[in-house]
């Protein structure tokens, strides 16, 4: 048994029988076309969604949900991935901004739907400053203490947003998208923070991996 295999039927066994956490873990290795005895750090991360269907079957989405959470946190690199500094200038850099959080997240060990919402904020933003400001730089700065997250920030020279206030309110309605852009963004971060101005516009957005 690798040490990988041993930490993840460790995690399990807080929440299952050794019988059952053994089982669930069989499972997945199977689904997932992996060997325990020659289980990585890097294929645990391929077990997320197998896991989770076994779990599934002993216990409520609510502890499959801290259990899942506890594996990434015991498998996420104990020094976080560096932070980038992208350039925002054509529709091609979004997409590369885009593929380029998808991999930070999965590398400290976030569940496939955080890491869609990192990848929706990251391309709402990214179209803004694109589309709105004639380009910007978007910075991601991921940090695992206290706990895994991403700071998404993105920072542009444009004319700056003059209905913020209504954007945000939910009462704008724009046929380009502006306004849900950033609408959605607050909604699906835990922290957002926004500055805009005649000089440009400056968005932080935190979301818990």
């Amino acid at each position: 048994m690798s040490v990988a295999q041993d930490r993840v039927v460790a995690v399990l066994g807080k929440y299952l029988s050794a019988t059952n956490a053994q089982n669930v873990l069989s499972r997945a290795l199977r689904d997932a076309r992996l060997t325990g005895a020659t289980l990585t750090v890097d294929d645990v991360r391929r077990l997320q969604q197998p896991l989770e269907r076994g779990l599934r079957l002993f216990l409520p989405l609510g502890t499959v949900a801290e259990i899942l959470v506890e594996l990434s946190r015991a498998f996420a690199p104990t020094e976080p991935p560096k932070v980038q500094l992208l350039d925002i200038r054509t529709e091609n850099d979004i997409s590369e901004a885009r593929i380029a959080a998808r991999l930070v997240c999965e590398t400290l060990g976030a569940r496939r739907i955080v890491v869609q919402k990192v990848a929706t904020i990251v391309s709402e933003l990214a179209r803004n400053a694109f589309m709105y400001a004639g380009g910007g730089q978007l910075e991601l700065v991921p940090s695992t203490r206290p706990r895994p997250r991403l700071l998404v920030r993105a920072v542009d020279r444009g004319p700056g947003i003059t209905n913020l206030e209504e954007i945000l309110a939910g009462r704008y309605k724009s046929r380009t998208g502006l306004g849900s852009g950033i609408l959605g963004t607050k909604r699906l971060a835990e922290r957002f923070e926004i500055q805009t101005g005649p000089g440009g516009t400056r968005v932080e957005a935190e979301i818990d991996l």
